[in-house]
């Protein structure tokens, strides 16, 4: 019987006449008492066959337990059930007795045969059959371990051991299905880890996620693997109302003194856990509650210990887990596993989603799936959309419209974005956001974006459709082309509140756009409550005449001032950007692309813009005074090629963090005179932390300068060293500098003092021939292409993590010579680089041709407190069709017991992934990886380092060294090892790293 169909735990089988009433009582309440599911018949039975319903209680139960008192081979009944369990049996006598049929089971099978040798005539050949048939049964009995009862040990312990024992042999069934479990074995591991069982204290923790996430799932897994090692244990399941019977605060009374195992599922009210758990102090020590639930802060409030959210199922996993249901035992057809993916993609990973579309999709043709999805792209699976639905039932009406606003309109927008928006609207924002992500319909993303599943998305879009079902006119929100084109009458819009219309264009066959939305140009509607205009391809040559901007907070209408055709006709292209004076609460401005127009003057009085995009309007000759933009965080003129200019600025931008001047004209900052010395206005920028200037012209910035690029300057006009950081620079929020291009030749020797810059890029700076000391809070820099450079610090390429590129700087060669490193690098963190040259450094004594290097290692080479890791190097050559790379690298271990591991995806593929531009010769490339694999290094007898490289360059010849402490005090180093038979035996505090 397959796992998982079992009527039974355990078969108890035994002589009745012998144990009924006492030893086999006694554990049959045992059993049960610890919620083992116990098969014991209770009837005095006689006869010479066991019935058919003992036979499928055998062949129904997961084991059985043999209690074999003196008399139990007496009965041909015991020994017939005997011979039906012969592969189950587990607790039995001692083999000497037993096995060997002596004493009185010796003795019974004896008997047996006389009594069938008086009566051979009749059916001797078959009873004879049966005696030996018993006989292997208790032979193959007696060879098996057992528990045997003793007079010096109670009976209650006896039948403890018996009960501890089977209950684990459960759990170990119950873990084997839980392997079965798709994605759900690291999982299980994780929360046990929360769990802490050798722990005393009483410990809840919280199983968090959205709807059809696996909670449950999970839960049951954890509750069959747990439930032995409790003194008591109960399950709520599925209760979702709030008025719970207040009876079961008898709970804390019964429990208070012992060890229970409580699992609360899918708990949707503060009232089921004030109920049902009370307190800490309701349970007995070492007490373990599990509570379910897709509301977080229902946990925050209950005090649980930790919480432990339930992520959606990665690709390989989310395809397994739909494979099961849907293809059972018979393999897809090729035509089906075209379409698998986009199934699963459906899915998002989510369990629900994968096994309700799994099963409706079991057995049926490719046709069907065709059929299938094309169903889903028009209306979402209703078991599906009944489960997520729930979520939002439970939400106030406040979040409920926060989250259909964002289902609709603003998934993928930043947090801060949607934030003014909405609250222009009315919305308290604070706690909506929160409570969404609590009850896990909304997430934040890393770049602090909001988030959803799909199938959440579809849940908002399919509550908004069913307000109205057949006239959308009548809904609420409108996103769909389809139905915002049929009811479009301006006039009646009296409460618009967003307004985003995408793509309003078309192209046609011949290669012109067309409108797709005919609008007069005299069209009106009501602007009083619009707070967001976002309309991509405006069809109008100017807004309407009476356009009220009085309660706009995000205009975006990039193509207003763009030339556009209609048809066959050249739409006439405004020439100033309106009036904004009435707008006071604009914070964001968008007029990307305006080729043709000049900016209204209004433009600099706007205290609460937040967010300038100018970018691309390539005719912009000026800009006028934006002294009173006092909230500006953002002003990008990028591509703004004939602006050559700043405007007039306040004389404080306390919140300015992101300047972008790249492909602009701007050549000096003459305009910003009064940010321009820091000596009297120190702080002006202190936000700053974002500068490009790729492309541009400028010589020289003032000391918070922002972004730089290169704009074709020429030689000639080029400084020979920028002076944009000045003595008495405040820069001190700066975390990205862009001079990509530029045509400096030095950079200032004060650089280091821009003490949070992660990110350094010099791409192209062709007449640059040095580096400084940079900044400890270097990640990563880029100066690929830089021609001239010569002179680099060596405090400048190994601190801290990430890449360091100097591709094609030829006049680096061998530069890994100069490569001294001194200061106190954290040697927890890895690095690489790459630079021109064609031999591995001399000091890598573990070096070979080719892509792989393989050796054997000494016993004693790994010495814990002073082995730091592997410093790695490759020798790349380009190929004719080289372009942007990527260099990977795999450590493959053998141990002393033929056990072997790779590492790669452990560490992010182990890959250092540092793309850059494509090299034109032989480059060297540097790395160290710290050693915090997650098995012993010590027991490894083979290492096989194997490099590769994409992007058309192969790798030509390959090396590694060990890099140990070294030294005995504080002014003690790190070197690299001379051999792996010359491990380095100090421990000492890391100070200094050399290689020589």
């Amino acid at each position: 019987m397959q796992k998982g169909f079992w009527k039974y735990d355990v078969f108890l089988s035994f002589r009745g006449e012998d144990s009924r009433y006492t030893f086999t009582d006694h554990l049959y309440k045992a059993l049960r008492a610890k919620g083992i599911e116990t098969f014991m018949d209770y009837q005095l039975r006689r006869g010479e066959l066991i019935t058919p319903a003992h036979v499928t209680a055998i062949e129904g139960s997961r084991h059985s337990i043999i209690v074999l008192s003196e008399n139990y081979a007496s009965s041909k009944w015991c020994l017939d059930e005997l011979v039906k369990m012969l592969t189950v049996p587990k607790y039995q006598r001692t083999e000497g007795y037993v096995g060997n049929q002596r004493g009185s089971f010796g003795k019974a099978l004896a008997d047996h045969e006389e009594k069938l040798k008086a009566d051979h005539e009749k059916k001797l050949k078959y009873d004879m059959e049966r005696v030996q048939e018993w006989r292997k049964a208790l032979t193959q009995v007696g060879k098996i371990s057992g528990f045997t009862s003793s007079r010096d040990k109670p009976e209650t312990q006896f039948i403890e051991e018996i009960v501890t024992d089977i209950s684990k042999d459960l759990n170990c069934v119950s873990s084997s299905d839980a392997k079965n479990l798709v994605g759900m074995t690291c999982c299980i591991r994780e929360l046990e880890s929360l769990l802490c069982l050798e722990s005393t204290k009483v410990l809840m923790v919280g199983i968090w996620g959205m709807g059809g996430i696996g909670k449950t799932t999970l839960t049951k897994v954890i509750y069959e693997r747990l439930f032995y090692q409790f003194e008591a244990r109960t399950s709520f399941k599925g209760i979702r109302d709030k008025n719970i019977n207040m009876g079961l605060t008898s709970i804390k009374a019964r429990l208070h003194s012992k060890k229970v195992l409580v699992v609360i599922d899918d708990v949707n009210h503060r009232s089921m856990l004030e109920t049902l758990v009370g307190g800490h102090d309701w349970f007995g020590p070492q007490s373990q509650i599990i509570i379910t639930t897709r509301d977080k802060h229902l946990l925050t409030i209950q005090g649980v210990d930790a919480v432990y959210e339930v992520q959606k199922l990665e690709d390989d996993n989310a395809i397994q887990l739909f494979s099961h249901y849907a293809f059972k035992n018979k393999p897809p057809t090729r035509d089906i596993m075209k379409l698998l993916d986009q199934i699963t993609s459906y899915a998002q990973g989510l369990p629900l989603a994968l096994k309700v579309l799994g099963c409706s999709l079991c057995d049926r043709n490719a046709d069907s799936w065709t059929d299938k999805l094309n169903q889903l792209k028009k209306i979402p699976n209703g078991e599906i959309q009944e489960v997520l639905q729930i979520s939002f039932d439970g939400l106030e009406d406040n979040e409920k419209e926060i989250f259909l606003d964002i289902a609709c309109f603003f998934r993928g927008r930043g947090k801060t974005f949607v934030r003014k928006i909405l609250e222009s609207c009315g919305f308290s924002m604070v706690s909506g956001i929160e409570n969404l992500i609590d009850k896990s319909l909304i997430t934040i993303t890393w770049d602090d974006r909001l988030e959803m599943h799909d199938l959440l998305q579809e849940v908002g879009w399919q509550i908004i459709r069913k307000t109205s079902p057949k006239e959308p006119g009548k809904r609420r929100r409108l996103w769909e082309q389809k139905d915002i084109s049929h009811i479009l009458k301006w006039e009646t819009m009296t409460n618009l509140r967003l307004l985003e219309i995408y793509r309003s264009n078309l192209q046609d066959t011949g290669g012109k756009m067309q409108c797709k939305l005919h609008i007069s140009d005299d069209f009106k509607f009501h602007y009083d409550g619009l707070r967001y205009l976002h309309w991509d391809e405006y069809p109008c040559e100017s807004l309407p005449f009476d356009f009220e901007s009085e309660n706009l907070v995000h205009f975006y209408m990039p193509r207003l001032w763009k030339p556009r055709i209609c048809g066959c006709q050249l739409l006439p292209i405004p020439k100033e950007t309106p009036d904004f004076s009435r707008a006071t609460n604009l914070e964001v401005l968008v007029l990307k692309g305006c080729t043709n127009c000049k900016v209204h003057p209004s433009l600099g009085y706007f205290s609460k813009l937040i967010l300038l995009n100018l970018e691309n309007c390539t005719n912009l000759e000026h800009l006028p005074s934006i002294r009173w933009l006092v909230s500006l965080e953002t002003l990008i003129l990028s591509d703004c090629s004939k602006l050559e200019k700043l405007p007039e600025v306040p004389q404080l931008m306390p919140y300015l963090s992101k300047l972008c001047l790249d492909g602009t004209a701007i050549t000096d900052f003459s305009g910003w005179s009064e940010l321009g010395n820091f000596q009297e206005n120190s702080g002006n920028l202190d936000c700053l932390n974002e500068l490009n200037s790729d492309d541009s012209t400028i010589r020289q910035l003032p000391s918070s300068s922002v972004v730089l690029r290169n704009h074709n300057a020429s030689p000639s006009s080029a400084p020979r060293r920028s002076h944009f950081i000045r003595p008495h620079c405040t820069l001190t929020s700066l975390t990205h500098l862009n001079l990509s291009g530029t045509p400096i030749i030095h950079l200032p020797w004060n650089l280091e003092r821009l003490f949070m810059l992660q990110r350094l890029e010099l791409t192209n700076c062709r007449r640059l021939q040095a580096l400084p000391v940079l900044p400890s809070s270097i990640e990563r820099m880029n100066a690929s292409n830089c021609t001239s450079l010569e002179l680099i610090s060596p405090q400048s390429v190994f601190k801290r993590f990430g890449g360091f590129l100097f591709g094609n700087c030829f006049k680096l060669r061998n530069c890994h010579s100069k490569m001294e490193h001194d200061g106190h690098p954290n040697v927890g963190i890895p690095f690489s680089t790459i630079f021109p040259g064609s031999e591995i450094p001399d000091w890598f004594r573990h070096h070979s041709q080719g892509h792989e290097i393989n050796i054997e290692v000494p016993p004693d080479w790994y010495i814990n407190s002073n082995f730091l890791g592997f410093a790695l190097s490759a020798v790349m050559a380009p190929q004719q069709d080289s372009r942007a790379w990527y260099m990977y690298c795999d450590l493959d271990t053998h141990d002393l017991n033929s056990n072997s591991h790779r590492i790669n995806s452990f560490f992010g593929s182990w890959t250092y992934q540092l793309q850059h531009t494509p090299i034109e010769s032989d480059h060297v490339w540097l790395a160290y990886v710290p050693s915090f694999f997650s098995f012993s290094c010590e027991k490894w007898s083979h290492i096989k380092f194997s490099f590769s490289s994409s992007g058309g360059c192969v790798v030509k010849s390959c090396g590694f060294c060990p890099v140990y402490i070294k030294g005995t005090s504080d002014e003690g180093d790190y070197s690299s090892g001379s051999a792996l038979d010359e491990p380095r035996r100090h421990a000492a505090k890391p100070s200094r790293i050399s290689y020589q």
